[in-house]
């Protein structure tokens, strides 16, 4: 089921995402990948320190970048971290694009009804783990 506060914004995101991949940095995830990571994803809202920011949840990051790993085409390949970095640079302009539009406070209330604000140390406790690749995983792909 969808949640009332992403269909609220749901047009700024097509902004923000139109925007964003007309000038995703130079050195980043390419345009493919990038579609790749976002559909692997999810935005929350977080609470922190007294405000509430969009965060990208990267739940599925690790089983898409060992699928493309593992996949007979070359290239594709991404870095866990520049693709976390990637995606919350997205979320920054996309929360910058709700802002704009005066919708930022009504869409955090339709959350905060819907329990769907994450506390930052939650948020952060989800994603430590999910982001960072082992030290036994960068040994076993030393002899791959």
């Amino acid at each position: 089921m969808a949640k009332a506060w992403k269909e609220y914004v749901k047009q700024e995101f097509m902004k923000a995402d139109n925007e964003f991949v007309e000038n995703l940095p130079m050195n980043s995830i390419d345009l493919s990948t990038f579609g790749l990571i976002s559909e692997a994803s999810s935005f929350v809202l977080v609470r922190g320190e007294g405000e509430v920011h969009l965060r990208p949840l990267p739940g599925g990051l690790s089983a898409l970048r060992k699928d493309i790993n593992n996949s007979p085409r070359s290239g594709g390949g991404f870095d866990l971290d520049d693709a976390v970095k990637t995606l919350t640079s997205f979320g920054e302009e996309w929360e910058e694009t709700i802002k704009e539009k005066q919708k930022w406070e009504k869409m955090v209330e339709m959350a905060e009804e819907e329990g769907q604000i994450m506390e930052k140390e939650e948020y952060e406790e989800q994603t430590k783990t999910k982001t960072k690749t082992s030290f036994i995983d960068k040994v076993k792909s030393i002899f791959k």
